[in-house]
């Protein structure tokens, strides 16, 4: 199998902690690396395996002016290839995929194949309609929100059909709560889904990290347990450990072949206590925020997004290594400092597991580690008012 040509241009549309080893992994392969950079605290700003950094402002705030640069960066540079590991540089991509592959190879899908994927609702029906284990789905604008309300069993989970994370996730549990709420949560978060409610148990969540070549086919899955989050009754995750889950592997690859997926994608499952079946809950469009443990686990993500983008063979990855305890360290910390005495006990692995050939930090690096500091400035500044993302999560979360 040949091997991409060294001496690459590669241009990195996300500068958060994702980027960190795909630009260690590029440097090493011997290619340039150039990051699109929003932030001065960055981690991807701060790493020595930047070659070159542009300023090309926040994507979250101003997409379309982030999108401007980019096509005329690619129009002026003509990066051999272009890459975004994260949900809103991907979808700048596939909204421009046809001008920007003018001057950059990507490894993105179609815009329809993107939006079929991002869009929470679409996923869960061609769950449904193929058999594909999943949360049972209602979407109020094809059923009718009373038909709904006649036939769901409450409580139910109400979140909007496009989002990241749990922003728009709430719990209302009855009839009489989703009526009165509907409309002010459709109007805040757009399209809404309504889904039945699956309790929630220790150790019951996933993260299914998959990678298809140009034919939509599936070249690698890594299976993750999700095991700490921050804030600690649902958010980021903390701690990961790379597990072995064949039946999770087979419900990944029907779903995204079956939507003619390529690329990264990063599906997410929860275990229903009720038939300890895992359960899919949403694609998302990009690797994961933690995919170091990837690389650590053996799967060289970098090195199959580059065999994509110039359209040469992607391998099968059968195997990668189980037990890599992956953490965030201060989103960790964070989490032990406002976690209850039980759940420090319980929590696999342990919290004071801090060394070992297979535990690895997503931003700390031994040779490279201002990445971190630029992270902790950066969630310094986030969580310096907890009153303030206290008021968020209350509001995001909220039961009626």
């Amino acid at each position: 199998m040949s091997n991409p040509p060294k001496g690459l241009h590669i241009l990195l549309l996300d500068d958060g902690r994702q980027a960190l080893p795909f630009m260690r992994s590029l440097k090493r392969a011997g290619h340039h690396v150039t990051v699109a950079c929003g932030s001065s605290f960055s981690p991807a700003r701060c790493s020595r395996y930047a070659d070159r950094r542009v300023w090309w402002g926040d994507y979250f705030q101003d997409a379309e002016a982030f999108a401007r640069h980019l096509l005329a960066y690619a129009r002026k540079h003509r990066p051999d290839v272009t890459l975004a590991v994260g949900d809103i540089g991907a979808g700048i991509i596939a909204r421009h995929k046809e001008e920007l592959t003018r001057w950059t190879s990507v490894t993105n899908p179609d815009l329809d194949v993107f939006d079929r994927a991002a869009d929470k609702g679409r996923t869960m029906a061609f769950c449904m309609a193929n058999g594909i284990p999943c949360p049972k789905t209602w979407l109020p604008e094809e059923r009718g929100l009373e038909a709904i309300l006649a036939e769901a069993p409450f409580p139910v989970m109400v979140k909007p059909r496009r989002g990241i994370g749990a922003v728009g996730l709430h719990r209302l549990d009855a009839p009489d709560a989703l009526r009165r709420h509907y409309e002010t949560l459709r109007q805040r978060y757009g399209e809404l889904l309504v889904q039945e409610f699956i309790p929630l148990a220790e150790g019951t969540q996933f993260q299914a990290e998959a990678f298809l070549d140009g034919e939509s086919r599936m070249k690698a899955c890594m299976v993750i347990a999700k095991t700490r989050f921050f804030p600690v009754t649902g958010g980021t995750s903390t701690a990961n450990l790379t597990i072995e889950r064949p039946d999770i592997q087979a419900s990944v690859r029907r779903l995204l072949e079956g939507i003619r997926w390529v690329g990264a994608a990063d599906v997410d499952l929860i275990l229903d206590p009720r038939d300890q079946t895992p359960k899919i809950l949403e694609i998302n469009p990009r690797v994961t925020a933690g995919i170091k443990i990837g690389f650590a686990a053996g799967i060289d993500y970098a090195d199959l997004h580059v065999r994509l983008a110039l359209g040469l063979p992607v391998p099968e990855v059968p195997q990668y290594k189980l037990g890599v305890y992956s953490r965030n360290l201060i989103m960790d910390l964070l989490w032990y400092v406002y976690s209850d005495r039980a759940a420090r006990r319980r929590t696999w692995p342990p919290f004071f597991r801090f060394s070992g050939p297979d535990v690895v930090f997503q931003t700390l690096s031994a040779d490279d580690p201002l990445p971190l500091v630029g992270f902790a400035l950066a969630s310094a500044v986030k969580y310096a008012k907890p009153s303030v993302w206290k008021a968020k999560l209350a509001r995001d979360l909220e039961d009626d």
